[in-house]
């Protein structure tokens, strides 16, 4: 799968300054690495970039040697001075995507195809605005949060209001260039360029400007507009311009019935889009309602046959649900054993209760084969509640065997939620004694089981906020919850853990990823379950890079797992600010749980510099402003180093814009999203520690470290000479874990995806052999470690603890 996050056509850049230097310095080794189709030295080209995971990227391309001016002039140094030829690089180590309004960046390392074919360009309408310029002699040099801003008046002018040191300044604001992706916007009476997207900016806004640019006596001119509308995507503003030409324009009914055609072909497949997004999302109903209002007057075939497909599916469903409910009532009748059937109608109103859309594949086994004489109604019904627990991949046929997976269900969710330790164990001992439910039958479970948490009544989609109730908790821990629409426990959900900013509250985190004028956001039309921890201590203004962030932010998302049928496989950790500078440190603390981290107008800290090697297989996609503080200058130290060694990082900048939280990001964002998962059994683990708590990587944890892991990275703002402690952590051929650490005691959760049970496994701690035997199944260290994680995605059933 790719994902486009320019679906549109490109757009020259006409502000690219910044890279252009060390875009002229790459340019000729950039030209022996992709062949000799691409554009002469110094210059830069329009193209396309497909990253390795699917992204694609379309502007002006360059290649560039860093981040950063004074990066780029060091690298130059090591490429230019045949004496320092033992650091030579062999080609540009990053890639500049210049779109006229955002930068880029991205390692090349990371990008597995160039398009420089501009075939797939496309004539775009740009309306330019003349702006009276005067008295340029003020720069901007960073640009902090706004006051106040206006919108723009017919004319393309507002103001903005900054808040200075010397108090409020008010800054005239004009657009020179409307294009479909984005408003090119300048300072009237200082030096100030950026973009703005285009479908941020109010519709009747956007449509006062235009007025002001075209005739509209010019049937020519107003074709021109209508177009401009279907490229920047705007199809119902479109549809209104062409019925409002052919209106005032009869004649040009015609000229203009070929634009009309593949505006309602656009906008049908925007709607089949949204159709089958909110279906991927469980979001039933109102796919179902969509159905049901779908245009199919002027639609393509292709399309319709689409809908016809998800229609047919739906209506296949609900027969299998009907069909389901009167089988299994109707099998039932036929056992004559008062003691089974008993049981079996208790179960029945369960499985019916919670019978939908999402559920009913725990039953096709059962339905693939009721009607089969050769099996038994005790069979048939074997299969049916089996399935119900264990998946339709796994059912058994005993009726016998079956009904004690109902009882091993209800014991292992007592001992998941009992907190006593002496009657969990009296629990398991019990549970190992049920005919048929061996450790494997446990974890065929675990994913199917109801939350092991309740979560709170809701009476509509707000958010809530949760207090963890761990008796063991160090400190208070809260956050708060933002479902999708529809939510149903049977339906697995991605999720956000989304870090405010300081000066914000989480209700503000969590409208930015899922409310949007008080309708529902991305999150909740996405089917995206977005949390925000409370991290951050009163009053407090600054990420300290404290623990106690890490753990609001770890139980939180423990806590958020045993509530909510969350998909740990695709966890994504972001924040805003403040938010943004703990989801570095967290993100490159705790690699293992995130499938990706977006920090937004955020810094890096002292412990990146260590750690940003800890997140080699984490992708991360970073969102700042050209002229926010000196973020970019700051971030460069870690990020360079990062897209250098080939880190999966997007840098995405936006051009003559500060500290800002970037919603016009948030589609790409989510599209980013889509093409992102965990790793989770790496078999090679190389990992930095400087802090007790950043111990557990992957299925690997390492306790009683030495002094140096207490001791401050930074005192009175300066950075201090540290020497990390290195856990490596290796499987070898033959079955063999290597365990080098710093650690006194190192534990190993082992699952078979990461060694071989059929085999002897060795294990060597320290360059000493500590075990030298064959793996038995563990359904304690399951249990336990899922109640502590409650991670349904990554299950260990064995458990080594070498002292």
């Amino acid at each position: 799968m790719t994902v486009r996050l320019f679906p549109e056509s490109v757009f020259r850049c006409c502000s690219a300054t910044l890279s252009l230097k060390r875009a002229s310095l790459a340019a000729l080794v950039f030209l022996l690495l992709i062949g000799p189709g691409f554009a002469p030295v110094g210059a830069v080209q329009a193209g396309e970039v497909e990253l390795e995971h699917g992204t694609i990227i379309r502007g002006d391309l360059a290649p560039i040697l860093g981040l950063t001016d004074k990066l780029a002039a060091r690298i130059e140094g090591d490429i230019v001075d045949p004496r320092a030829s033992s650091r030579t690089f062999t080609g540009a180590p990053i890639i500049l995507v210049d779109d006229g309004m955002v930068r880029y960046f991205v390692s090349r390392r990371n990008v597995k195809r160039y398009n420089l074919d501009q075939e797939f360009l496309s004539e775009q309408e740009l309306f330019p605005l003349k702006q009276q310029v005067t008295g340029r002699g003020q720069m901007l040099k960073t640009v902090g949060s706004f006051k106040d801003v206006t919108d723009f008046d017919k004319f393309g002018r507002r103001t903005v209001t900054l808040s200075t040191n010397k108090g409020d300044l008010a800054l005239l604001q004009g657009v020179t260039e409307i294009t479909p992706k984005y408003l090119k916007v300048t300072g009237l009476k200082h030096q100030w360029d950026l973009g703005i997207r285009t479908t941020s900016v109010k519709e009747e806004v956007l449509a006062a400007m235009l007025k002001q640019v075209i005739d509209p006596l010019d049937p020519n001119e107003r074709i021109a507009v209508a177009r401009f509308y279907i490229q920047a995507g705007l199809y119902l503003p479109a549809a209104q311009a062409f019925a409002d030409i052919e209106q005032d324009f009869p004649e040009y009914k015609d000229k203009i019935a070929v634009f009309v055609k593949d505006l309602r072909t656009l906008h049908s497949q925007q709607l089949l889009n949204e159709l089958q997004q909110r279906r991927k999302a469980g979001q039933h109903r109102l796919a179902q309602e969509a159905i049901a209002k779908f245009p199919t007057n002027n639609v393509s075939q292709s399309i319709l046959r689409q809908i016809r497909e998800i229609e047919e599916d739906y209506h296949k469903r609900q027969e299998q649900i009907e069909k389901a409910q009167f089988r299994l009532g109707e099998l039932e009748a036929e056992i004559k054993d008062e003691a089974n059937k008993n049981l079996l109608q208790a179960y029945r109103r369960e499985v019916i209760t919670q019978l939908n859309f999402d559920s009913i594949d725990r039953l096709s086994a059962f339905l693939n084969l009721e009607s089969d004489d050769s099996l038994t109604v005790q069979e048939k019904l074997a299969i049916a509640y089996s399935g119900w627990i264990i998946g339709s991949a796994h059912v058994m046929t005993d009726l016998d065997t079956a009904l004690n997976l109902w009882t091993a269900r209800a014991q292992v969710l007592e001992y998941l939620r009992n907190e006593d330790e002496h009657e969990r164990d009296f629990m398991i001992e019990t549970l190992q004694k049920l005919e048929g439910v061996s450790t494997e039958v446990v974890k065929q479970m675990i994913p199917l089981l109801p939350p092991i948490l309740d979560a709170p009544v809701r009476k509509n989609d707000d958010a809530f906020t949760i207090q963890v109730t761990d008796p063991d908790a160090e400190v208070p821990v809260s956050y708060s919850v933002l479902l999708p629409i529809e939510y149903n426990p049977h339906h697995t959900y991605p999720m956000i853990v989304a870090l405010r900013p300081s000066h914000k509250t989480v209700q503000f985190e969590l409208g930015w990823w899922g409310k949007y004028k008080n309708g529902p956001g991305q999150s909740q039309r996405r089917g995206y379950i977005v949390i925000s921890p409370e991290y951050l201590q009163k009053d407090q203004e600054e990420y300290e890079d404290n623990i106690t962030a890490h753990y609001a932010v770890i139980q939180s998302i423990r806590d958020a797992r045993k509530r909510f049928n969350v998909d740990s496989d695709r966890v994504f950790l972001a924040g805003h600010g403040t938010g943004a500078d703990a989801a570095f440190d967290i993100g490159m603390s705790h690699p293992g749980l995130f499938a990706g981290v977006i920090p937004i107008a955020g810094k890096t800290n002292a412990f990146n510099l260590h750690y940003w090697q800890n997140a080699k297989d984490l992708p991360w996609y970073i969102v700042g402003g050209e002229l926010d503080r000196d973020t970019l200058d700051h971030n460069s130290l870690v990020v360079n180093r990062m897209m250098r060694y080939g880190h999966d990082v997007i840098y995405a900048e936006y051009i003559g814009r500060g500290y800002e939280y970037y919603y016009e990001e948030i589609h790409n964002l989510f599209n980013w999203m889509e093409l992102q998962k965990r790793l989770k059994y790496p078999k090679e683990i190389e990992e930095k520690i400087l802090r007790p708590i950043d111990n557990r990587f992957y299925w690997v944890r390492t306790e009683d470290l030495p002094p140096q892991v207490t001791r401050p990275v930074v005192v009175n703002n300066q950075r201090i000479r540290v020497r990390p402690v290195t856990l490596n952590v290796s499987v070898k051929e033959g079955n063999v874990i290597y365990v080098k650490s710093g650690g006194k005691v190192n534990t190993l959760w082992l699952t078979p995806d990461i060694v071989d049970y059929e085999k002897r496994l060795v294990v060597r701690v320290g360059g000493k052999q500590k075990f030298n035997d064959f793996l038995r199944p563990d359904m304690k260290a399951m249990l336990d470690d899922f109640r502590n994680r409650g991670d349904r995605q990554k299950l260990f059933d064995v458990r080594l603890d070498f002292f």
